[in-house]
């Protein structure tokens, strides 16, 4: 059975990310994931989409405005430090993609009855990111 739930860190991909992250801190991970989402010009990848959404979690936590981090991963936020310049908007513009056209996780949430919940969500991370708790 696989992990399914609106939250950012409540799919497999996301999970075994937030792992490695907590065993490796390195921002460049993070970005790359962010920067990889905010690029693709075709179709985003369910998997893809879901380590952005991880990501810019990740980043929105470490601003300073509040923390979506699992409680078991509360020292990441230490661990990694301030994000790197840029990463906010970096991370803003991937959770676009991940709500836009062509994407597979929209188009899965979709066809759910939480897609509204996943939505909140995703408006948390941008306000987040916003510098709003």
């Amino acid at each position: 059975m696989t992990a399914w739930a609106p939250g950012p860190f409540d799919n497999e991909e996301a999970a075994d990310f937030i792992e490695d992250l907590t065993e490796a801190p390195d921002w460049r991970m993070v970005v790359t994931l962010l920067d990889h989402a905010a690029g693709v010009t075709g179709y985003l990848e369910e998997a893809e989409a879901e380590l952005a959404v991880a990501a810019a979690a990740v980043v929105a936590s470490c601003l300073g405005a509040g923390s979506v981090l699992p409680d078991s991963h509360a020292d990441l936020k230490d661990a990694l430090g301030k994000p790197p310049e840029g990463a906010a908007n970096l991370a803003r513009r991937a959770l676009a993609r991940v709500v836009g056209p062509a994407s597979e996780l929209d188009e899965t949430w979709q066809e759910g009855e939480d897609h509204d919940a996943w939505l909140t969500q995703i408006a948390g991370l941008q306000s987040l990111l916003n510098g709003q708790s």
